[in-house]
């Protein structure tokens, strides 16, 4: 499948109160525009495993709260961020009608609101979701212990248009496979 239009690549700030982030399809999730539909189609982790198997929902879950820097591109990602890679997800589909919205799992939906918009040509992707350990290349913190400048970001999300279509995709709301 070939892209029309162009694609920027994008830094996001995020944040969640609710225990994840994620990036999504904001069409999926137009009825969701009140707390109790909220709750029965987002926070449920039933319901949030079939947006995730509809490929309209990607999540970025570590498991809490927080506020974390995502970079969102088409294509690969560098040596510098692959060196610094803690651990990486799975593909997921991800089906865009052109438009794609991330934030914390509390703006899913017309309830909440207030998600980064990406323009993103509709169709079928591969999305995999890549932690990094930014902490640890030298020379990204300040001296007060925040992120420099040039530091690298917490996620990377790496999207591909989809070349065929694949047997399974990840459909499990926990991002990256935990350690045995």
């Amino acid at each position: 499948m070939l892209m029309t239009g162009r694609f920027h690549e994008g830094r996001y700030l995020v944040s969640t109160d609710a225990g994840m982030c994620g990036l999504w399809q904001p069409e999926h999730f137009t009825h969701v525009g009140s707390l109790e539909a909220w709750e029965d189609n987002v926070s449920n982790p039933a319901a949030l495993g079939g947006h995730i198997r509809a490929g309209a929902f990607v999540p970025l879950n570590v498991g809490g709260d927080g506020a974390f820097q995502v970079t969102v591109r088409v294509g690969e990602r560098t040596a510098r961020e692959e060196r610094y890679t803690l651990v990486s997800s799975e593909p997921y589909l991800l089906v865009s009608a052109s438009v794609l919205a991330l934030g914390g799992l509390e703006q899913v939906g017309t309830y909440g609101g207030g998600a980064e918009e990406i323009s993103l040509p509709s169709g079928r992707y591969v999305a995999r979701v890549h932690l990094l350990d930014w902490k640890a290349e030298p020379g990204s913190t300040t001296e007060d212990g925040a992120p420099a400048e040039y530091a690298l970001p917490d996620f990377i999300v790496e999207i591909h248009p989809e070349v065929r279509q694949a047997d399974a995709y990840r459909t499990n709301v926990e991002t990256f496979e935990r350690p045995q």
